[in-house]
């Protein structure tokens, strides 16, 4: 969990630099601002946590050898992480996939995985709060024992794509995200 508490801060400073180099042409329309715009979410127990952000990632960027693909989902706007304040109630999901180029279709095969909600960002250090998911411990309840991920479309700048995760104690979190990504 400590290695990919790393990403993930790592992925917010990352999203800080790129976004404050963006262009400033404010043509574009904001997903956040459009309220006919479908949520993007996931559930778990009745509960839904929206999803505003995302980044797909190569894993490893010392080498040119292929590795893994890293999704991070988020609640928290490219707005609100480059305010430069500390932030709270963070909900973000974590997976990736063992593939040199990602391809519309379904990926039963998730070996590193995270989801929490309630988690913080404090003076540039990630705590994942109350953790639902993890591949920490194949016999504890957060333990996923069936996991997909459909990418439904992918573009240079969007992706679509679903997701299911099955705990071994037979709770599941599902949802949807279709929309921008970046990469950090």
């Amino acid at each position: 969990m400590k290695f990919r508490t790393i990403k993930l801060a790592t992925f917010f400073i990352a999203s800080i630099f790129i976004s404050s180099c963006s262009s400033d042409d404010d043509s574009s329309t904001n997903v956040d601002d459009n309220p006919n715009v479908i949520t993007n979410k996931f559930t778990f127990e009745g509960q839904s946590y929206e999803l505003k952000g995302a980044s797909i990632y190569d894993e490893n960027t010392s080498t040119n050898e292929p590795s893994d693909i890293g999704f991070n989902l988020y609640n928290k706007s490219i707005t609100e992480i480059n305010n430069g304040n500390d932030l709270d109630n963070i909900a973000t999901i974590y997976f990736d996939f063992s593939e040199v180029d990602l391809q519309e279709t379904t990926y039963s095969e998730i070996l590193d995985y995270d989801v929490s909600v309630n988690g913080s960002f404090t003076n540039g250090n990630f705590t994942p709060g109350t953790v639902l998911l993890s591949d920490d411990n194949p016999d504890a309840d957060i333990y996923a024992q069936n996991s997909t991920v459909t990418i439904n479309d992918l573009t240079d700048s969007t992706v679509d794509l679903t997701f299911s995760f099955t705990r071994n104690d037979g709770k599941t979190i599902t949802g949807n995200y279709n929309g921008d990504y970046i990469t950090p």
